[in-house]
């Protein structure tokens, strides 16, 4: 089976095309990993996806959704602890990050077992996961540690870059595709949390419930207290100028 880890960023999106118009070799699935938390324009270019799907002999779409936004509001994941973002604390640098790999590569994973039937405990049949990495990015380039799923990057072994794919997509009526990524990620620039907070209003009210959610609940796991900004200040708060990365 040959599975397309689709993000809904210029790159995945573009390769989702590419691979059902069979520029490259053509998945069985595409399959988001919706963590409850990406910007409207996302949830939209997931709308116009399926709809170009169905007109266009497009590989079948899967979204699987598992609520990071939830969990963290709530101050518990899937294992009853608070969901682990790569947060700043007050002495400890960044939390680690484990996000990425419950709510989105363990999602994926488990679509994947069921779309091949396994049962709980029964092993994972072969897997090539086609991932939408571009010459631009070949250092994240890795070998996967998953049983019987090997990693694939199709736009590397082509060596098309980040501009050629929005290239392509702008040829196929795919415009400002936005890098994807949940609305509270520690790693915004404030840059991207300056735009958040002027165009996505109640996105931003979301960010600021995460942000005070992380301090209220850190005394579970942490006795530092946990920010979403690098200035270590309630978001609501920060100086967001842009020039201050």
């Amino acid at each position: 089976m040959k599975v397309i880890s689709l993000g809904l960023g210029i790159q995945s999106t573009a390769m989702y095309l590419m691979s059902s118009l069979n520029h490259i070799e053509r998945a069985d699935y595409a399959i988001f990993a919706d963590p409850g938390a990406e910007l409207p324009d996302t949830y939209n270019l997931w709308d116009y996806l399926v709809d170009w799907a169905k007109y266009n002999d497009g590989i079948p779409l899967i979204k699987k959704r598992k609520s990071l936004y939830n969990d963290i509001i709530l101050g518990k994941n899937s294992i009853n602890r608070l969901a682990s973002i790569p947060a700043f604390t007050e002495s400890q640098g960044m939390v680690r990050r484990q996000c990425t790999a419950e709510y989105k590569i363990d999602t994926v994973v488990q679509e994947v077992r069921r779309l091949h039937g396994l049962k709980k405990y029964q092993r994972m049949k072969p897997t090539t996961m086609y991932l939408g990495i571009s010459m631009d990015e070949i250092q994240r380039m890795k070998t996967s540690s998953l049983y019987n799923i090997t990693y694939e990057y199709p736009l590397i072994d082509r060596r098309i870059t980040r501009g050629e794919c929005i290239k392509f997509l702008e040829e196929r009526s795919f415009h400002n595709i936005k890098k994807s990524s949940c609305t509270f990620c520690p790693y915004h620039s404030n840059r991207q949390w300056k735009e958040i907070k002027q165009n996505y209003p109640e996105e931003w009210e979301k960010v600021i419930k995460v942000d005070e959610a992380i301090r209220d609940k850190s005394k579970k796991g942490l006795k530092n207290k946990l920010y979403l900004h690098r200035s270590l200040k309630p978001i609501k708060d920060a100086y967001l100028q842009e020039d201050q990365e």
